[in-house]
């Protein structure tokens, strides 16, 4: 068994980094104002706007955990279980988004864009527990 982490794994993880680092700068963007990704208008609840702006800070800054450190703790499966629901919750709040984006149309007598954005942010986030899991246990791969 080869405990070797095989160089597409590496270069996934940096991707994770850069994914954690891309969820907290759009975050900030939606909380600071700048940019945002909804209309004051269409906001009913502008609160859940800025919930969620933390939690995709939160998301991001798991992400960014150091796991390596991590892969010989005793806590690492509490951290993994910990990231595996963090990523759940975070595709369900894209299925949300969407959902919302679809009914605000829907109401205006619009026709809603395809939710692209939101799907590649959804599966991404959905790809992090592997990809922390073959992290330490690189020899399941195969």
């Amino acid at each position: 068994m080869s405990t070797e982490i095989p160089t597409g794994l590496r270069q996934a993880r940096t991707l994770s980094i850069l994914f954690g680092v891309f969820l907290i700068l759009n975050a900030l963007r939606d909380l600071t104002g700048v940019w945002p990704r909804w209309k004051a208008t269409e906001v009913t609840w502008p609160v859940l706007l800025q919930l969620s702006g933390y939690f995709y800070i939160l998301v991001g800054s798991y992400l960014l955990l150091p796991w390596k450190k991590l892969m010989h703790s005793p806590r690492w499966a509490w951290a993994w279980g910990l990231l595996t629901l963090l990523c759940v919750m975070f595709a369900f709040a894209m299925i949300t988004e969407v959902m919302a984006k679809n009914y605000i149309a829907q109401s205006a007598g619009l026709k809603a864009k395809p939710p692209v954005f939101q799907a590649i942010l959804l599966f991404a986030a959905l790809a992090q527990p592997p990809i922390t899991f073959f992290l330490r246990r690189p020899d399941l791969l195969d």
